[in-house]
């Protein structure tokens, strides 16, 4: 076994603070499949304001016409589209809403009431947020599964960070179009301060997890260091359907290698959130190899956060070529409560290259922790000299 299980770093799962996509919308994917390169027909927009799906909202104090939903679900309005009156008058209601329900409810509104036609002037009511706002990023993720190009034109117009949400709303809607018009830009304008990457990656898990997977894999295979992240996306897309198998057919499809490894790692941490003993089971069906010795580190690393004695017994019960693995991962979550103890387990793993390296990652923490204490436990560790050094943070 040949490995280095990294937990330290593998858990700070899509630290992108510059964009994070909303979930109210989904993408209507009838008559197209995900890799499809016909576009969608239409995006189906959902403010979630009724929970039953039936509303007659009727017209507004100010006289605005506003949109009625019938019973099977379709959209339908009193009067034809909003007028640039309508529009101005439902910004207006949107800056002095009191309290985030109503806001959210008149934003709702503007997203129903959302056309390519109109979507210039509409920007208008939410302008003024900052551009890190979840209206913003929605708004223009909306405009973009409309309009594609269009929105993102208009982005490179104004002065706010917006082409990126844009482009993820039309890479959930028509992926291939949108991923050749990502391939035309720049590397510099690919990786630049428009975070047009992460727009191109959430947009397509949004569409297909496989979709998002494949791109992070060509983007590791351009040199791109924070690939690993993209699968943690795609990872997050697969989750919420909740289903082991479909998961773990995800997995198996990424190339062996680091970004297989991650994805296990994040699949194998989620589930033992859920039922640590269940997920270890489906951690040791996995087919043999570097991925499933990552994904059963990853449920013993996750259940010995949450109980460590459960954890500690359950690793005997495992079969002994899966123990390392498990010893790793529990060793390097318990070090942080009880440092002692996670070095003894570290101590206890078979393969040599993995002791080392366990042993390594916990005197880490052990040494911050417990400088005394990690300094009496490193001397008789059996460590050598630059595995001390390590360890100390002194550079050899």
């Amino acid at each position: 076994m040949n490995k280095q299980v990294l937990y330290h770093a593998a858990w700070a799962i899509v630290a992108v603070t510059s964009f994070v996509v909303g979930s109210q919308f989904s993408a209507d994917k009838s008559g197209s499949t995900a890799g499809s390169k016909e576009s969608n027909s239409g995006v189906s927009i959902r403010s979630g304001s009724n929970a039953n799906d039936s509303e007659s909202e009727g017209n507004s104090s100010s006289g605005r016409k506003r949109t009625v939903r019938t019973r099977g679900g379709s959209d339908s309005e009193d009067s034809g589209p909003l007028s640039e009156a309508d529009i101005t008058e439902l910004g207006k209601e949107f800056k002095t809403a009191k309290g985030p329900i109503a806001r959210r409810l008149i934003f709702g509104e503007i997203l129903k009431a959302l056309t390519p036609e109109n979507a210039k002037q509409m920007r208008e009511n939410i302008a003024h947020l900052s551009q890190d706002s979840p209206e913003f990023r929605e708004f223009h993720y909306a405009w973009g599964s409309l309009a594609g190009k269009v929105a993102i034109d208009n982005g490179a117009e104004t002065p706010k960070r917006d082409m990126a949400s844009s482009l993820a709303g039309w890479a959930a809607t028509d992926p291939a179009a949108a991923m050749e018009y990502f391939s035309s830009l720049s590397e510099n304008a690919k990786n630049g301060g428009n975070y047009m990457k992460w727009g191109a990656v959430f947009g397509l898990a949004d569409a297909d997890p496989n979709l998002a997977s494949e791109f992070a894999v060509e983007r590791f295979s351009g040199g791109d260091k924070e690939a690993g992240k993209m699968i943690h996306i795609a990872a997050n897309a697969v989750l919420q359907s909740g289903d082991p198998e479909e998961a773990s057919a995800w997995a198996q499809n990424i190339p062996e290698g680091t970004l297989q490894n991650q994805a296990y790692q994040r699949l194998g941490s989620d589930f033992a959130k859920k039922d640590p003993a269940e997920a270890v089971q489906w951690a040791s069906q996995l087919p043999d190899g570097e991925g499933k010795d990552h994904a059963i580190g990853s449920t013993f690393h996750t259940w010995a956060g949450r109980s460590p004695e459960q954890a500690a017994e359950a690793i005997s019960s495992i079969p002994a070529d899966q123990r390392d693995s498990a010893r790793y991962g529990y060793a390097t979550r318990v070090v942080h409560d009880n440092p002692a103890m996670g070095v003894e387990w570290a101590a206890a793993i078979s393969d040599p290259r993995d002791r080392n390296n366990a042993l390594v990652d916990t005197g880490r923490v052990y040494m911050r922790k417990d400088r005394e204490g990690a300094t009496q436990w490193l001397q008789n560790s059996g460590l050598s000299t630059e595995d001390q050094a390590r360890i100390i943070g002194k550079k050899k």
